[in-house]
């Protein structure tokens, strides 16, 4: 497949709406993921992300609305393992079976060559522990199980959950290299996660979605423009600093320690003129531009000041 983007693997989800009992998991949600891009998928825990995913895969009946793969609902899909490679959990394995033979079923059910097997485990980067049992892998060796069980139909659009979890640093690096290079080739992928920083290093574009409501969608590249400069300033008065700041419209005051503060929505002098009228001696000033982790604490809740999102990452949930 070329580079130039293309229709056949959009993601596309409109008015998507899903209940279960009283709770409102995904609530008329829209957004279209573009080949030739990894797309992060971004949200607090409990926002609708696994819910989203799941009917997206056919795993879940929405109660309104649609999500498809290039035009089609995952189900209707002529040949949906070579389309869609998806891992949704590093956890389904039998123990006792070894890498390669878990490939080697999925391969025989799916009507795969038996030595695909062997060039995705190649591809994810597991050769050596292929004829070891699953049982002995550590949680970043059944990710990358779980990658490799998802390339076996050399599909055109991933769909990925936590893919970098229980991945060790090299392990990360490995993971973004692996899956820009799969965008590059014009296919399309779709990223769950929740560690902030490490979505700014891979993704090309975001989904961020809050309480199963789309909160934004756009390039990285737009972050800074959409969420301005943040100031950073550290004084011995922080709280004196705060009530010289909260007569301003729009402002926005965050404590990164016990001097360091964060302020959104003025600019740096702006800010060191408030403190000056007010007494408040400054020993740090300076702006900060935009970013993934400041935009995502502005539009939704629930998030620590770590940049990861409060739960378990490895928790089903809707």
């Amino acid at each position: 497949m070329s580079r130039q983007m293309s229709h056949l693997g959009a993601i596309e989800v409109r008015g998507l709406s899903k209940s279960f009992g009283q709770v409102r998991a995904v609530d008329d949600l829209t957004f279209r993921v573009e080949p030739g891009a990894v797309t992060g998928f971004l949200g607090p825990n409990g926002a609708g992300k696994t819910t989203t995913l799941r009917m997206l895969l056919g795993l879940i009946r929405p109660d309104r609305g649609s999500a498809t793969i290039a035009g089609t609902a995952y189900p209707d899909l002529a040949a949906p393992t070579t389309m869609v490679g998806a891992a949704l959990d590093a956890s389904g394995f039998h123990p006792a079976r070894t890498g390669r033979g878990h490939l080697h079923v999925y391969c025989a059910v799916n009507g795969f060559a038996p030595d695909r097997a062997d060039e995705v485990l190649e591809l994810v980067g597991l050769t050596a522990a292929g004829a070891r049992r699953i049982g002995g892998y550590s949680l970043g060796m059944r990710q990358r199980l779980a990658l490799a069980v998802a390339m076996l139909g050399d599909p055109q659009v991933l769909v990925l959950d936590e893919p970098a979890n229980g991945l060790d640093p090299e392990g990360i690096v490995w993971m973004r290299r692996l899956l820009r290079e799969f965008a590059s080739d014009g296919k399309t992928v779709l990223v769950s996660s929740h560690v902030l920083t490490e979505m700014q290093q891979l993704v090309d574009h975001v989904v961020i979605i809050d309480k199963g409501r789309l909160r934004f969608q756009g390039p990285v590249t737009e972050l800074a423009g959409s969420q301005g400069t943040a100031v950073e300033v550290r004084t011995g008065q922080p709280e004196d600093l705060r009530a010289a700041l909260a007569p301003y419209d729009g402002v926005n005051v965050t404590a990164d320690g016990a001097e360091r503060l964060l302020v959104s929505g003025l600019d740096a002098a702006t800010v060191g003129h408030a403190a000056f009228a007010a007494g408040v001696e400054l020993r740090w000033l300076s702006e900060q531009p935009g970013d993934l982790e400041r935009l995502f604490f502005t539009l939704t809740s629930g998030a620590d000041s770590h940049g990861q999102l409060t739960g378990n990452a490895s928790e089903v949930g809707v």
